[in-house]
């Protein structure tokens, strides 16, 4: 098993059901990823759950306040 980096990633998502994948492996190494995603109708939430993120599911409250949304989790 490898060993996980003492870093934590936050993502802002809305239906990336196909760039998700990619995003999630590129930062694997991290000790968690958060995901706050905003009402997607494709399998986004699907793919975090399933990678391991802890997913939080918020309205949009625009670019900003949704990065720091995710961020402050």
């Amino acid at each position: 098993m490898e060993q996980k980096l003492p870093l934590s990633v936050a993502i802002i998502t809305y239906n990336e059901e196909g760039n998700l994948p990619g995003c999630l492996e590129s930062v694997a190494c991290a000790g968690e990823i958060v995901v706050v995603d905003s009402g997607s109708t494709d399998g986004t939430i699907s793919i975090a759950t399933a990678f391991g993120c802890v997913v939080y599911e918020e309205p949009w409250q625009g670019f900003g306040c949704q990065k720091q949304s995710a961020i402050d989790k």
